[in-house]
């Protein structure tokens, strides 16, 4: 896997695109509102079938809401936040001293599917918003869900007739701006069979606005 116009450590020039100002907004709508309704559906699966408390790895975790939730309802009892933006990571890590949650979770500054191999499994893995940031779905989605031990669960944009034209008016719109950014809309059989082949099953599905989400668990 390479990428001749960025680093290693910036593919999709993520570093760079979701900045400070964003990941504070973020970490601040957490605290005082809570969960968004896409990241309440994300782990509402979770909320009702696990039963003790298990370990999360968060790839892509943004400003570190979903598994904070986990951490601080139970649900889970440790976590690792994995983010290529430094500055989310900045604001994940904020948040979790405000919430008295530092103890319990560790973040790393990666890119997961260049490193995935120095991460221990986890026995639910999320990936909120993650898969349409990244060109390459087979070397993220394939890690990731080998990881998971018990539950993966992911969000991503809907590929319909009538959500691919939002999708390609954003994508023009950063090209206008000289962004390097661009979003993926990566096909939804292709993210069935990656996971089915790292032995998962679709155990449950749910939508919001533009947004898919799926949950699977690991085969027993």
């Amino acid at each position: 896997m390479s990428c001749p116009c960025c680093s290693p450590r910036n593919i999709n020039d993520l570093d760079n695109t979701f900045d400070a100002a964003q990941a504070r907004q973020d970490a601040r709508r957490y605290l005082k509102k809570g969960l968004d309704k896409r990241a309440r559906k994300l782990i509402a699966y979770l909320l009702a079938h696990c039963g003790k408390p298990v370990s999360v790895l968060d790839i892509g975790c943004g400003a570190g809401g979903a598994h904070q939730e986990l951490l601080r309802r139970g649900i889970a009892d440790r976590a690792v936040g994995v983010d290529a933006s430094s500055a989310y990571l900045e604001a994940a890590k904020a948040n979790a001293a405000r919430l008295n949650l530092s103890d319990r979770v560790v973040y790393e500054h990666q890119d997961f599917a260049l490193t995935a191999a120095s991460f221990a499994p986890a026995e639910v893995v999320l990936m909120d918003r993650v898969i349409c940031c990244y060109p390459y779905l087979a070397e993220l989605l394939g890690a990731a869900a080998q990881h998971a031990q018990g539950y993966l669960c992911l969000s991503f944009p809907r590929d319909e007739w009538w959500t691919r034209l939002p999708y390609r008016l954003y994508d023009l719109f950063q090209a206008l701006f000289r962004s390097k950014y661009r979003f993926y809309l990566h096909p939804y059989p292709q993210i069935m069979a990656l996971a089915e082949a790292a032995g998962l099953r679709l155990v449950h599905t749910d939508r919001t606005g533009l947004w898919q989400i799926l949950v699977f668990a690991r085969s027993r």
